[in-house]
């Protein structure tokens, strides 16, 4: 799968079959201008915290809490989270093979998403663990909430686009989806999805959130096709033990 970036987009509508739109304001529902709502900022550290707490983290090793994604910037959809992000010094943490670290918190993220719903103004908030100095790209937003200021402002895109290259690849995505789920291939499912998210973080390293291949996976899972995808592998898994 190849990459590029989405040079010239206009913040307005894509085509009516799409769920993705560009705005030039931040989401109003926790913005005011570029100003994070203290009311937000305050449950969303208390969100933190507890997952911190879940995952019995240190509270020397929470560097900083960071909101990024679509909501701390300027392509946010009625399907986007709130993603936050503890940066984790792996110093202050004991015996620490950050390989195996990174697979207990990312378990424990997923044990947490089975037993809480947090959610701010209706909008779902999503845990995630990373280490100090990720690089990212410069059209991202990325947000302090434990220092309260912008670490890097998101970027609005200007231009035009041909949103039929996004149409074509989701509608292509979405036909093989459903044919590897009539013909109950759970292999060929799981390879897919390995692909779009191989290919998505290809895209947001090099690119950032305009990223090609980010902007398909997104609209395939604003269109619940991901969210489909996991759901029959763990049907199909749980069929095949059982007797």
């Amino acid at each position: 799968m190849y990459s590029r970036v989405l040079r010239h987009i206009k913040p307005k509508d894509l085509r009516e079959s799409l769920t993705l739109r560009f705005t030039e304001i931040l989401n109003p529902m926790f913005w005011v201008g570029d100003s994070l709502k203290p009311e937000v900022r305050e449950a969303l550290m208390n969100f933190a915290e507890a997952f911190a707490a879940y995952v019995d983290l240190d509270e020397r090793a929470m560097v900083d809490v960071l909101l990024l994604g679509g909501n701390a910037g300027y392509n946010y959809t009625q399907y986007s989270d709130l993603d936050v992000h503890i940066v984790v010094d792996p110093k202050f943490i004991p015996d620490c093979n950050p390989d195996l670290l990174d697979q207990y918190y990312m378990d424990k993220k997923t044990l947490w998403e089975l037993t809480h719903n947090v959610t701010i103004y209706g909008v779902k908030a999503e845990p995630y663990i990373e280490r100090p100095k990720v690089t990212r790209k410069k059209s991202q937003g990325v947000y302090s909430l434990l220092k309260k200021s912008w670490i890097q402002e998101p970027t609005r895109i200007e231009g035009d686009v041909d949103e039929k290259d996004i149409e074509k690849k989701v509608n292509n995505f979405k036909s093989k989806i459903d044919a590897l789920i009539k013909n109950e291939n759970a292999d060929g499912l799981k390879e897919l999805v390995k692909k779009l998210r191989d290919g998505r973080s290809v895209s947001l390293q090099k690119y950032g959130e305009y990223g090609f291949e980010n902007m398909v996976f997104k609209e395939l899972r604003n269109q619940g096709y991901i969210d489909k995808v996991r759901t029959v592998v763990v049907n199909l898994k749980s069929r095949s033990l059982s007797l």
